[in-house]
């Protein structure tokens, strides 16, 4: 854009979605018309990652463009250093309206300039809503699956609010009205979507929308489980007692969630073409991390490395800029974000900042890139799991706090070739000896050149 013509930025999250619940995406069984379009009108990215697959730090990890142990947000229910800079304050400098709208899992309350958001709309005022026009509680009323059934102990079911009370729809209605506002003005929102984490609970008509018996589970949904990895068994058991009939019907409810938030994003891009904004605002959907969405026997996530909740969907449109129904597989981060929405909007960014812009690659150059993505999540020096993934392999490396110093409790190599659902671990085969010591060497000198902040204490 020139400097004659400010670029919009509308920055669409939602939480933990699975890359592979999308149509986009491949799947030919949930209904995501809107975000279909949005691919079909920019560039996807098949093989995009979260840095963390917790919310919190993932988010942050978003702002600032840093990894987790840099940036120092270890884990949810810590805060973070307001010390470090993020991509929005830049955005604030240069005169845009600033917004956060949803879910932003931060403690804006507790740092001087909300990390440079001027409008912060969130659950609060999302309760204050639906406590003043006396609507249904979206988790609390409605028809839920067996107490047994309880993703991260949140239930799964239809509920009783109407669109306009879901948080769903209440946050698309806000994101609208901030784009009427500030039409006329240099913006930059972030829609966040607190959907469709855990409780699953859609409105009508998405509730009813999928039949669980004609939906198809992941291959690796029941198999014979390695439950030598650390922390699988309690991601199981914090998910509830599942057959595969309610596995079914958990990913029905889980497709009518998603379905329910490209629905609101329908709403979200209609409002910008009638504005005449769509062709100089910048558009990008992604999710904070994934979901493990039956995979492993398990639902949401844990402190694991498998693709489920590492891999994340990830669109950018710009008309004119990007080209049109694009699809990259190189390996992007959720850190390169940043730096690409300060390049693209012709801005000089703070520095510090970990990742990439993906400029050459939404504008069609074929560049240099990199061949490993990395990933942790937990505290480093304490209780971590970290994963180095390449195009077609993966090692993690699970580290644990023992008797006062960390040691590591187990591996895992999966050959994604021949095993994408990470159903075999490949450790101790000897076939894989030399590509294990490649991988585990990336790890130990991403290590050894990534900046750790102290940890938290509280």
């Amino acid at each position: 854009m020139t400097s004659h013509t400010p670029l919009n930025i509308l920055f669409i999250m939602s939480d933990q979605h699975n890359a592979r619940a999308l149509g986009c995406y491949g799947n030919g069984e949930v209904q995501t018309p809107h975000l279909d379009r949005l691919a079909s009108e920019g560039v996807r990215f098949g093989q995009a990652f979260c840095q963390t697959g917790q919310c919190s730090p993932s988010r942050y990890s978003i702002l600032t463009g840093r990894f987790s142990r840099t940036h120092g947000l270890y884990a949810n229910g810590n805060h973070e250093n307001p010390d470090v800079p993020t991509v929005v304050e830049t955005f604030k400098a240069a005169g845009y309206a600033t917004a956060t709208i949803g879910k932003h899992h931060l403690s804006m309350d507790r740092i001087p300039d909300r990390h440079g958001f001027d409008t912060v709309i969130d659950e609060r005022d999302f309760s204050s809503f639906i406590q003043a026009e006396s609507a249904p509680v979206y988790h609390r009323d409605g028809h839920w699956l067996p107490d047994f059934i309880h993703p991260g102990r949140s239930r799964v079911g239809r509920s009783h609010a109407g669109n306009a009370h879901h948080p769903s729809g209440y946050f698309a209605a806000e994101t609208i009205a901030f784009l009427r506002r500030n039409r006329d003005k240099p913006f930059c929102v972030w829609c966040s979507f607190p959907d469709p984490h855990t409780p699953i609970a859609p409105s009508e008509p998405w509730a009813s929308m999928y039949e669980p018996d004609k939906l198809t589970l992941a291959p690796n949904v029941d198999y014979a489980f390695d439950y030598e990895t650390p922390g699988l068994k309690q991601t199981q058991s914090k998910s509830g007692q599942f057959n595969e009939a309610y596995h079914r019907a958990c990913l029905a409810y889980y497709y009518g969630s998603v379905s329910q938030i490209d629905y609101n994003i329908g709403l979200i891009l209609d409002q910008l073409d009638r504005l005449g904004l769509s062709e100089k605002t910048l558009v990008v959907y992604t999710s904070d991390h994934g979901e493990m969405m039956g995979e492993h026997g398990a639902w949401t996530k844990g402190f694991l490395g498998y693709d489920a909740t590492l891999r994340v969907p990830l669109i950018v449109r710009l008309p004119d800029a990007f080209p049109a129904g694009v699809e990259r597989e190189e390996l992007v981060c959720l850190i390169d974000l940043a730096p690409t929405l300060l390049e693209t909007a012709g801005l000089v960014g703070p520095s510090g900042q970990q990742g990439t812009s993906l400029a050459p690659l939404l504008t069609g150059r074929t560049e240099p890139w990199r061949d490993v993505i990395f990933s942790e999540i937990g505290e480093p020096r304490h209780h971590v799991t970290l994963t180095a993934r390449s195009q077609s392999r993966k090692y993690v490396r699970f580290d644990r706090l023992t008797d006062g110093q960390v040691q590591t409790k187990y591996e895992q190599f999966f050959n994604l070739h021949l095993d994408p659902w990470e159903m075999r671990n490949e450790i101790e085969n000897p076939l894989y000896g030399r590509e294990i010591a490649a991988l585990r060497q990336k790890l130990a000198d991403w290590e050894a050149i990534t900046p750790a902040a102290p940890l938290p204490t509280q």
